[in-house]
């Protein structure tokens, strides 16, 4: 019953919170098994997105990437946009972290195009601002410039900073 998946669910984030990683594993690997055989596939996606997370934060970056992919694509065949915005995000976080640059710029690209069709603005533009500041680390300026002012324009931020970050992206063509 889901009492028992829920309260797995919960041990598994205590545990997170409390740093201990592979014990948090082993509980959201007994979450989503739990789950997913009471045909919860939502939750199993949820539990796996979070899964993904404390993989990395583990080490287990093979591990993390798959069940992350997972979860996208179960997010995908239930219609939870939201979801799938989740752990695309995730998964750009991880690809990332592990050098894949040129992929995980795809990856926040679409998390952020998924934020934006779920109507999450806030996370729209969180996404955007990790986007911007991975270009500019890569010394891809104008790139950078360009997610930031998509950044901003979800959030309803500052009109005078959005014109003045339009000059250089006018200048070169890429703002009218």
């Amino acid at each position: 019953m889901d009492a028992d998946a829920d309260a797995l669910h919960a041990e598994a984030e205590k545990l997170y919170q409390a740093g201990q990683l592979n014990e948090s594993a082993a509980a959201f690997e007994q979450a989503r098994t739990e789950f997913a055989a009471q045909g919860n596939e939502a939750q199993a996606a949820s539990v796996a997105n979070d899964l993904g997370v404390v993989y990395y934060r583990a080490g287990r970056t093979k591990q993390s990437l798959h069940v992350l992919q997972e979860s996208i694509a179960a997010f995908e065949k239930l219609g939870d946009v939201k979801g799938q915005a989740k752990a695309t995000g995730n998964l750009a976080q991880l690809l990332n972290r592990s050098g894949d640059k040129d992929e995980a710029e795809k990856k926040y690209a679409r998390a952020a195009e998924l934020f934006h069709q779920a109507g999450e603005r806030g996370m729209e533009s969180d996404t955007y601002r990790a986007l911007s500041q991975m270009q500019l680390q890569r010394g891809r300026w104008l790139e950078s410039l360009g997610a930031y002012d998509r950044a901003l324009a979800a959030k309803g931020g500052s009109r005078l900073l959005r014109l003045f970050l339009q000059i250089p992206l006018r200048l070169v063509g890429l703002r009218r």
